[in-house]
């Protein structure tokens, strides 16, 4: 009868399974973009994303993004690489085209710009930066 008690409480347990959770994190995108560079010391903006979509928008910041702060050091090799490339001294203000593997985050983040003006971006987890 003991054996029973012992028994009986492992059986249960081997027959338990676990549900799968769900993912609750949105699917990988990649796509085409540019890379722009800090044009904030000419009255610009500073760096952000520009995801290359065909499509039409109203406004711009529809195709603008920045990377969250955690991945913020994959887009910052890139115009470390960009402005390495420049003569000594000079700033990289331009555009570098980039393939980018990401996931909206549904978050926002601030893009400072000249005048004291500030753009309200949509944020993107950067899995993957590299050129085309």
């Amino acid at each position: 009868m003991k054996t029973n008690f012992v028994f009986a409480p492992l059986l249960l347990l081997a027959t338990c399974q676990s549900s799968p959770v769900a993912s609750t994190l949105p699917p990988a995108t990649e796509a085409n973009a540019f890379v722009v560079g800090d044009k904030l010391p000419v009255d610009g903006c500073g760096a952000y994303l520009w995801l290359d979509e065909a499509g039409t928008s109203s406004t711009s910041t529809a195709y603008m993004r920045l990377p969250t702060e955690a991945t913020r050091p994959l887009f910052d090799k890139i115009i470390q690489a960009e402005t390495a490339a420049q003569p000594p001294g000079t700033l990289w203000m331009g555009r570098k085209n980039v393939v980018i593997r990401y996931r909206e985050t549904g978050e926002k983040a601030t893009l400072v710009c000249g005048w004291n003006t500030k753009q309200i971006l949509a944020t993107v987890e950067l899995l993957d930066i590299k050129a085309r």
